[in-house]
């Protein structure tokens, strides 16, 4: 298994999230005529969350695959700035673009918290995955 991983492309993984982010976040109905997965107050505040801990914990995954340094994950402080700038601007985006989607402060603080728990708990998981891998080469 872990040698089909080493074919995929460098951080594609992370750019289909970002990606479908992207549409997710600024497509004025992503799903038409689809009952909601998440249908209470406050549910979409869980998706935010997801979304960017999903992002960053997908990050974890391509960084520690490439067998990164184990011992000095900077680039992983950088990934979680880029996800919290990534959720600002797309709320900025909601709020200026016109497609019937609004901003809100509380949306980028649930991002910010998603991906602050993906960067932890994908850091935590991956590296233990693939220290072993990466030992062997």
């Amino acid at each position: 298994m872990l040698r089909f991983i080493r074919h995929i492309p460098p951080y594609l993984p992370t750019l289909l999230v970002v990606a479908a982010i992207c549409y997710l976040s600024l497509a004025s109905d992503p799903f038409p005529d689809k009952e909601r997965l998440f249908d209470f107050p406050g549910s979409d505040k869980v998706v935010h969350f997801i979304m960017y801990g999903g992002l960053t914990a997908t990050f974890c995954f391509d960084y520690y695959r490439r067998c990164a340094d184990l011992l000095k994950p900077r680039l992983l402080v950088v990934a979680l700035v880029a996800a919290i700038a990534l959720g600002a601007m797309m709320e900025l985006l909601q709020s200026y673009m016109g497609v019937g989607r609004t901003g809100d402060v509380i949306d980028l603080v649930a991002n910010s918290l998603g991906a602050l728990v993906g960067i932890l708990a994908g850091h935590k998981i991956f590296a233990r995955l693939f220290t072993s891998c990466c030992l062997q080469k």
